[in-house]
């Protein structure tokens, strides 16, 4: 097996072990575990990136490693959501601001001809943003236009993931809009968790949908230009 064989699956065996350090920290009395273990999930997939991407065009890689940077940045404020709502309007800035960076990365490779599963696509997550906004609605208070935006931000990374399709090879799109269906998930877990109702075991939920949609994505991207 040589190097470039054995460096996937050396990094995805370490990043599985943060991710499932994360939960367990997250999910008992070790609390305080978790503000090395959440920052370190995105810092090992930045440096993991940042080792592999180098043959992808420099506008993508910087950009990648840009948005991958800011999504580090939304883990590290979303820690500190409980002693000011401010890190909660940091946190989604930083997330909005990676989710937008991933839509220019995405727009680079968008097919030039809208088909008709791109609107089907369209008019889906319309539908179904709409009913997570109009469902939060009465609990957001004076978020209601943040959210809406992220909202907005979100759902327009994964239509631009789906615009990919045909223009980048069949295991780069679906690894991308894969991961952008479950970075929808994650999102929607968390806010209906915080804004909405209780959900159980809430932590190993956003963080597992979380956790694979940024590997997913990362890995997607760096396939795109492979035959």
């Amino acid at each position: 097996m040589t190097k470039r064989q054995f460096k996937p699956t050396y990094f995805l065996s370490i990043f599985v072990f943060l991710v499932l350090l994360d939960m367990i920290a997250g999910s008992s009395d070790y609390s305080l575990l978790r503000h090395f273990t959440k920052p370190s999930i995105l810092l090992a997939l930045f440096i993991y990136f940042a080792m592999n991407g180098k043959s992808l065009k420099r506008p993508t890689y910087i950009l990648m490693l840009a948005a991958l940077f800011f999504s580090w940045l939304g883990d590290v404020f979303l820690m500190y959501d409980t002693i000011s709502p401010n890190y909660f309007i940091l946190g989604l800035i930083a997330f909005l601001t990676a989710h937008l960076l991933y839509c220019v990365i995405f727009a680079k490779r968008f097919g030039k001809q809208l088909t008709l599963s791109f609107w089907v696509v369209l008019v889906l997550l319309i539908v179904y943003g709409g009913i997570l906004f109009l469902q939060l609605q009465d609990g957001l208070g004076k978020l209601q236009i943040p959210v809406i935006i992220y909202i907005t931000a979100i759902l327009l990374m994964a239509l631009t993931a789906f615009g990919r399709k045909r223009w980048v090879n069949v295991e780069s799109f679906k690894l991308v809009f894969l991961g952008a269906l479950f970075f929808i998930i994650s999102d929607s877990i968390l806010a209906v968790n915080k804004f909405l109702f209780s959900v159980p075991y809430s932590h190993i939920l956003v963080m597992g949908t979380y956790a694979t949609a940024q590997f997913l994505i990362t890995k997607g991207v760096l396939l795109q230009n492979s035959k």
